[in-house]
């Protein structure tokens, strides 16, 4: 049996339900972050809410198929992206922690580029690991505000904060 990637992120609710949220090109051109925050709000609102959607939110960009760019090389995306954090700074708690969701915000937060390796292997490259480390911080302390404010059990927030450390590791390992 093939160990799993991130062993720590089985134990995230994730793998049995997700919810997916369209983030519109509109909303990009125009950066209008509202009718994002409203969904986002849908899961964080409560402390039922929080505790129901944990580890279960994954996104994505509709109507840049066109774009020969990933997303994160996208300067209006990466910009809407960023203000919409500084609003909503939880994606740590909600992201699912089995796929790629994790690190497709740290990449929307922190410049760099993608680099093409042998094989055809395609990575991310950090330009400045303290800006990481920065933005890391910032999702952390994002995620601590909320456990404090609902009182949610200390035991998931290190839990979810070792699925995410893992998840880091393991990119940069």
């Amino acid at each position: 049996m093939k160990k799993p990637k991130y062993p720590l992120a089985h134990f995230s609710p994730a793998k049995d339900e997700l919810v997916v949220i369209a983030i519109t090109r509109e909303s990009v051109d125009t950066g209008d972050i509202r009718p994002l925050l409203d969904k986002l709000s849908l899961l964080s609102g409560t402390r039922e809410a929080a505790l129901k959607w944990e580890g279960k939110l994954t996104f994505y960009f509709d109507g840049w198929d066109q774009d020969p760019r990933e997303t994160a090389e996208i300067p209006e995306i990466r910009s809407f992206f960023l203000d919409v954090t500084a609003e909503w700074p939880y994606w740590f708690h909600f992201c699912e922690k089995v796929g790629d969701t994790v690190l497709h915000v740290l990449r929307l937060m922190c410049r760099g580029q993608y680099v093409r390796g042998s094989g055809g292997m395609v990575g991310w490259q950090f330009d400045d690991p303290q800006d990481l480390g920065r933005q890391m911080m910032l999702l952390f302390n994002g995620q601590n505000g909320m456990y404090d404010r609902f009182k949610l059990p200390e035991t998931m927030n290190e839990r979810i904060t070792q699925e995410v450390t893992q998840l880091i590791e393991n990119a940069f390992g």
